[in-house]
């Protein structure tokens, strides 16, 4: 707004004013501002004369404002009110913008947090959130705005979202080293066909993906197949042989450990892990970055696998 003159009651005689009439003397005011007793005599002299009003009467040794300085004495506390409540808005940290993440696969919880937490130092802007509720529906989430990227391996391939490959991992079967299956191994590697007679344990894997993955097992009957909602449950039935899990080696390997034995199959059953957000990012989230960020905590992950 373009003012139509400089005003001529600037912050320095709004404060000359109120202490001046709050104390009903110069000279405590001047103690009050700082300044020397001549100063404040003459900064009200200079006002009075740039406003051609006469703001103060003496009555014996009291300054009693005249309804001019009343008025602005008045004025100077609301005003200087306001403008110490603007400093201190202004010097207030902003609001940390929410950056919320799910991920389809629980156990992406052992890399994922690391990757955020390194994302986090370079964008203390943000507040990264991890949705663990939305675990089970990353994508459905994410339509909902219940999330703003969800890593999973069936992103939608219409316009509404961007998506970028965060890693290829390979599905893998764990078993215990008692169980019948692992003596069919050769060098390591299950042939999907030896599957046959076992109880199949699954943990995050997709009814598109499960369906392709036991149809390889080609049995004259569909295998039996359990989903197990949590992947220390899912390790501890295998550990007991009660069944040989079917899961994504990038994901279990680190949380393997003897008797349990990490089978590969053949053939190969590659999967796609996608970091999936909506392409019109309403609130400019810098979410090109976050992925970066996570795509090499997924590369990491796999090459540790």
């Amino acid at each position: 707004m373009k003012l139509l003159h400089d005003p001529k009651i600037d912050v320095r005689a709004l404060r000359l004013v109120a202490a001046i009439a709050a104390d009903g003397s110069v000279t405590r005011a001047a103690g009050k501002l700082h300044l020397s007793q001549s100063a404040v005599s003459h900064q009200l002299l200079a006002l009075e004369r740039e406003l051609d009003v006469r703001l103060f009467d003496r009555v014996g040794k009291k300054m009693v404002p005249t309804p001019a300085g009343a008025r602005i004495a008045a004025a100077a506390e609301e005003l200087l009110a306001e403008l110490i409540e603007l400093e201190r808005s202004l010097a207030a940290k902003p609001a940390r913008v929410p950056l919320r993440v799910t991920t389809s696969c629980f156990t992406s919880y052992g890399w994922l947090p690391a990757a955020l937490a390194h994302f986090g130092e370079r964008h203390p802007e943000v507040e990264l959130e991890i949705v663990l509720e939305a675990t089970r529906r990353a994508m459905p989430a994410l339509a909902a705005d219940e999330v703003d990227l969800a890593i999973c391996t069936d992103p939608g391939r219409d316009g509404t979202y961007d998506r970028e490959v965060v890693a290829v991992s390979e599905i893998v079967a764990v078993a215990s080293t008692a169980h019948p299956v692992a003596a069919r191994a050769r060098r390591g590697v299950l042939a999907w066909t030896t599957l046959a007679d076992c109880e199949l344990l699954v943990h995050d894997i997709g009814d598109t993906d499960l369906a392709r993955l036991t149809a390889a097992v080609q049995s004259p009957s569909p295998p039996a197949v359990r989903r197990i909602p949590l992947s220390e449950a899912l390790l501890e039935l295998v550990r007991a042989g009660r069944g040989v899990a079917l899961v994504d080696r990038w994901t279990i390997a680190p949380h393997v450990r003897a008797p349990l034995r990490i089978f590969s199959m053949a053939p190969r059953a590659p999967r796609t892990f996608y970091a999936a957000w909506r392409r019109a990012n309403p609130r400019r989230l810098p979410i090109d970055e976050l992925v970066t960020v996570i795509q090499r905590a997924g590369a990491r992950a796999v090459r540790a696998a």
